[in-house]
């Protein structure tokens, strides 16, 4: 059995508790089984920076001058780029569970959540194939919103589709009144919704059932979709793992483990984080960085989330894809990829989206 220190970095207070706490549970989860089947003994350090930036550098320093080497946490973008310089520093490695928009690749993160083209691209791409004219963008302001709508309205647009509106939130904040009179006045087919946290529930909350345009999301999951109640059905997402997916006996013990319950798609990737991570220590036969990443990367590994592998070179996680609908306060699984799909963050291969709808007719000069 080896053993070593951990840290782990999660808000489980602030503006996206929820999300933190489905992550931190999981990540505790994996712990325990690790050790009950004597695989690893790993001792948690663990600190909730609550939402705020300056904290997640700070106690990210804390962690690493302290001695530990791996960290498991950050939700946000934004949190796991002002965590990056510390790593840089120290010659550490983050552990990253969350989706994110892309456009990244640092020799000191682990990106085991979805990428664009695990969420994104065909999100869209199967909406597009019910003739989408008009859409609307709305997310959180900061680099997960701006990125997430930047590709939405890139490939809205090159499919032909008008964007009518586009606002941004600010993190946390609970009005949208604004954007939802747009949506009523636009007579949208879809909304974009790169909302997270209060200001997701607010706006599904506040949004009229009745008429409501579909809703899309690649970060919803059911570590908060409970608090939406009845609001939150129709809603379409994308991501990694859903609770439907199971296994049964790990849904259940996973449920006993989250502060709502639930098993989610931030639970499971994070236990799978954690997972790959012990196996890698237990295979360089060290705690060192790129010796464990190394061994991470060295072979496909069986998780909660199906296998997956670790390209060395992207440092991003092939992962199966998967699009579910909210229905009755669970989410159902539309479709599913056929096999792990390897990350492509920059974007480099996806094919172009053919236009769904034809283009405006130009004005002609007749004689």
């Amino acid at each position: 059995m080896v053993e070593f220190d951990l840290g782990l970095v999660f808000s489980i207070t602030g503006p996206y508790a929820a999300l933190g706490q489905a992550a931190r549970a999981g990540a505790e989860l994996a712990i325990e089984d690790l050790e009950r089947t004597g695989v690893a003994r790993i001792t948690p350090s663990i600190c909730d920076p609550a939402g705020r930036p300056d904290a997640y550098e700070s106690m990210t320093r804390d962690l690493l001058e302290g001695g530990v080497s791996h960290v498991v946490g950050a939700i946000t973008s934004w949190s796991r780029k002002d965590m990056i310089p510390v790593l840089e520093r120290h010659g550490a490695l983050l552990w990253y569970p969350c989706a994110y928009e892309g456009f990244e690749s640092n020799d000191h993160v682990v990106y085991m959540g979805a990428a664009p083209n695990h969420h994104m691209i065909p999100l869209l791409d199967r909406v597009l194939q019910s003739g989408v004219r008009r859409a609307y963008l709305l997310g959180s302001n900061y680099v997960w919103g701006w990125e997430t709508l930047r590709l939405a309205r890139e490939r809205l647009t090159a499919a032909g589709v008008e964007i009518v509106g586009e606002r941004y939130v600010p993190l946390g904040a609970c009005d949208c009144d604004l954007a939802m009179s747009e949506i009523a006045d636009g007579g949208v087919d879809i909304v974009m919704n790169s909302l997270i946290g209060p200001s997701n529930v607010a706006f599904m909350t506040g949004l009229p059932r009745a008429g409501r345009p579909l809703i899309l999301s690649c970060n919803q999951t059911e570590a908060d979709l409970d608090a939406m109640g009845l609001c939150g059905d129709g809603l379409i997402s994308a991501g990694s793992y859903f609770e439907e997916l199971g296994p049964a006996e790990f849904v259940e013990r996973a449920g006993r483990a989250a502060h709502n319950g639930r098993c989610s798609g931030l639970l499971g990737t994070t236990y799978a984080s954690v997972c790959i991570l012990a196996a890698a220590v237990a295979r360089a036969g060290s705690t060192a960085p790129r010796a464990v990443f190394e061994a991470a990367c060295a072979r496909s590994h069986d998780t909660v989330l199906g296998q997956v592998s670790i390209d060395p070179v992207t440092r991003h996680a092939a992962l199966t894809p998967h699009i579910a609908k909210a229905e009755a306060g669970r989410f159902r699984i539309l479709s599913s990829g056929a096999a792990p799909v390897p990350a492509d963050p920059y974007l480099m291969n996806i094919p172009p989206v053919p236009r769904q709808v034809p283009q405006t007719p130009t004005l002609r000069i007749v004689k």
